[in-house]
């Protein structure tokens, strides 16, 4: 196979990207999935739209540098892969004792805002809290 000097470049930039897509994927741990959970709004994530509606949320953590992501699914299929903050605890008596989901809307920013707790028994991924700022449409 003969490149052409710019498509040579062009070709090993698309391989290093996907060298790098694959290592990423295969550092995300999974933590905890939320099934058929209702997004009270319409989200605004980068150029496209996502309706108000029951999505599946998966909540997930790379280790190395710690960042934590959730995937915003349907039926089984990604829409939408975000990453979140690190969000720490007052103090360990807020700790819940299984996973919990909460949400609150920001009305001034237009931001939904989503946090994820681990739980204090979650079996590999105890005492977690993540949270996600995601801009809305509407009211």
């Amino acid at each position: 196979m003969i490149l052409k000097k710019g498509k040579t470049a062009h070709f090993l930039i698309f391989i290093f990207f996907l060298f790098f897509a694959g290592q990423l994927a295969a550092q995300l741990h999974p933590i905890y999935r939320f099934k058929n959970v209702m997004i009270p709004v319409d989200l605004r994530i980068g150029d496209s739209i996502l309706p108000k509606g029951g999505y599946d949320l998966e909540f997930l953590r790379v280790s190395s540098p710690l960042s934590y992501f959730v995937r915003i699914m349907k039926k089984g299929k990604i829409l939408h892969f975000l990453q979140g903050e690190d969000f720490q605890y007052d103090n360990s008596s807020t700790i819940p004792k299984n996973p919990t989901l909460k949400m609150s809307k920001n009305k001034d920013e237009k931001t939904l805002s989503i946090v994820f707790e681990s739980g204090m028994y979650q079996k590999d991924y105890a005492k977690i809290r993540a949270i996600y700022h995601i801009e809305y449409e509407g009211d």
